[in-house]
């Protein structure tokens, strides 16, 4: 679990250090969990990897 709160995304390379932290655990068969993530941090996130807007 990666926990979030009291952090905000800045830019695409904290999104991009982000998902290559999920990538390189799902290779390995594990799960990550971000929690704690605010509103406008998640809004970021998702539209840079295409899951929102």
């Amino acid at each position: 679990m990666i926990d979030l709160s009291g952090s905000h995304v800045w830019d695409a390379s904290t999104v991009a250090a982000l998902d290559a932290i999920e990538t390189k655990y799902q290779a390995l068969g594990k799960s990550v969990e971000i929690v704690g993530m605010n509103e406008s941090s998640q809004r970021m996130r998702g539209r840079l990897t295409g899951g929102f807007e």
